[in-house]
């Protein structure tokens, strides 16, 4: 599982710079004495904004395939590309930390720093490695390819597209891909002033389609869609129905349905908060259609309120069936309370709460699961478990096993795993959902860093960028990357947070930061 709150615990920088005349290009450490010296007293604004476009231009003009990105870039040998599997010289990695999450760095950088037009350039040539990657359906998939004929195949919407294989054709919604690449898509059209037509055309195509993608007076989404889906009943989730206590579960549930789990609404994998910031920005975007995406914004927050488990549980599952029942998804993915999901699930509550204090129970909702949840964190406070038993209110009970036919034999505890590539137990979030539940109780602004861990971010990527252009990470691959190179590579989620906090920086030290800007 890849976690990503930056959309929510970090707000996208909006507002413009103003950006002095002397704040260069800075040069590579191997300057003269007396430029050392000087570049010692430049004020950390002055740093941020050079470390900001050396970066930038370093990314797109070296590291950059067809105007897009993968995970892992062998520093040593940037044509060894990995994402969840090796990428060759024609593919791009979608899902994050991939391409869409460099566009949003990149138009954050313009945004702070108009005065390098290069830096829309780069957002551009982001976005159009995106809209290549968009298929039929509307949104996007976790790869990308340029090839005449793609080894990586979809239904590509502007290329050639492979329409016939399986899965080709529907829109991923996991793993926040389509989310994050519409976002992006919105932000560069913006950034742009809508005057790119291949941009504009991509965003309102995919626009369009997810708004058919909600499930009619449910309000819920699926993990992907193809095309429109069918309404169903707003109900509350309920328990589904014990059959025994034989598979090894304290209760155990019924695994046969008749509709596949990725067409049943879900939270998987951070998809609320992903949801509610997609709406969010088509929202603020497009104003000619913000009374749709604000009427699917309230319909998901309905959603997310009904989708909480009743009483002794209330919290919410990662999966539920046409009778918002908690259902089996994989093999290994349980009915249960899903601590992970849970935590998002809150934190997309608490920032439509933001959004529109004028409806409370949407932080009423979250107050509720965390006097439940609180119990049931761990290790310290530090840990959460992917998966709580149904009906289990001991906190000290956190082991049960999975039998499901095929699935993995693990017992899911605090002790390693069986089965060590699935995220059984992740990190604990529960203490900054409940500081930002009780700020709410009386200050509805958008949460954001202080200026002081703001200038402590920002010192730290200052000073750790190699040649002022890069950052690197050391890499000892694992899993279904254990064929990389050991050694130095250029992360892409290393690179995304430190630009988003070098733009917010540069923005910030002109408003509310401005005492910081040294």
């Amino acid at each position: 599982m890849r976690k990503q709150l930056a959309l929510l615990l970090f707000p996208a920088v909006s507002m413009f710079a103003c950006v002095s005349p002397d704040t260069e290009l800075e040069g590579n450490d191997s300057q003269p004495a007396g430029e050392v010296a000087q570049a010692a007293t430049t004020p950390l604004r002055a740093k941020a904004l050079g470390r900001m476009r050396n970066a930038a231009k370093y990314f797109h003009d070296q590291v950059a395939r067809r105007g897009g990105y993968a995970w892992h870039h062998n520093a040593n040998n940037l044509s060894e590309r990995w994402g969840d599997i090796q990428l060759d010289e024609d593919q791009i990695m979608i899902q994050s930390p991939g391409t869409a999450d460099v566009t949003l760095a990149f138009v954050e950088a313009a945004l702070a720093d108009p005065a390098t037009p290069a830096l829309k350039t780069y957002a551009l040539d982001a976005a159009m490695a995106l809209r290549h990657g968009q298929i039929k359906s509307g949104g996007w998939r976790l790869y990308a390819d340029f090839k005449p004929t793609p080894t990586i195949r979809a239904c590509y919407l502007n290329t050639t597209a492979s329409c016939s294989c399986g899965g080709c054709t529907m829109t991923a919604y996991d793993d926040q891909v389509t989310q994050n690449a519409l976002i992006a898509m919105m932000r560069t059209d913006q950034l742009l002033g809508f005057a790119n037509t291949a941009i504009s055309e991509s965003s309102a195509y995919a626009r369009t389609r997810v708004e058919t993608s909600q499930f009619p007076t449910h309000g819920g989404f699926p993990q992907g869609f193809v095309g429109p889906v069918a309404a169903r009943p707003a109900l509350a989730a309920s328990y589904p129905p014990s059959i025994g206590t034989s598979c090894g579960l304290a209760n155990c549930y019924a695994n046969s349905y008749t509709i596949e789990y990725w067409d049943d609404p879900t939270l998987n994998d951070n998809l609320a908060s992903a949801f509610v910031e997609m709406l969010y920005w088509a929202r603020e975007v497009y104003p000619a259609r913000a009374a749709t995406y604000q009427s699917m914004l309230t319909a998901f927050g309905g959603f997310l309120r009904r989708a909480q488990m009743p009483q002794p549980q209330p919290a919410w599952a990662q999966q539920y069936d046409i009778q918002m029942q908690p259902r089996w998804a994989r093999n290994w993915e349980a009915p249960a309370i899903a601590g992970q999901e849970s935590q998002d699930v809150m934190w997309a509550l608490l920032r439509l709460y933001q959004l529109d204090p004028s409806v409370p129970a949407n932080r009423d909702a979250v107050g509720t699961a965390l006097a439940y949840i609180e119990n049931v964190d761990f290790a310290n406070d530090t840990l959460i478990h992917r998966y709580i038993e149904l009906d289990d209110t001991s906190p000290s009970n956190i082991g049960f096993y999975t039998v499901r036919p095929g699935g993995y034999p693990v017992q899911f505890s605090s002790a390693p795993p069986t089965y060590q590539n699935y995220g059984w137990e992740g990190p604990s979030q529960l203490a900054a959902i409940r500081a930002e539940y009780d700020r709410l109780a009386s200050d509805t602004s958008v949460m954001k860093r202080s200026c002081q861990k703001l200038r402590a971010d920002t010192a730290q990527a200052v000073d750790t960028a190699v040649n002022n252009e890069r950052w690197i990470t050391t890499y000892s691959p694992g899993g279904p990357r254990s064929g990389a190179t050991p050694g130095d590579y250029l992360d892409t989620s290393t690179f995304v947070r430190n630009m988003r906090t070098l733009a917010e920086f540069v923005t910030r030290t002109t408003t509310d930061c401005v005492a910081w800007n040294y």
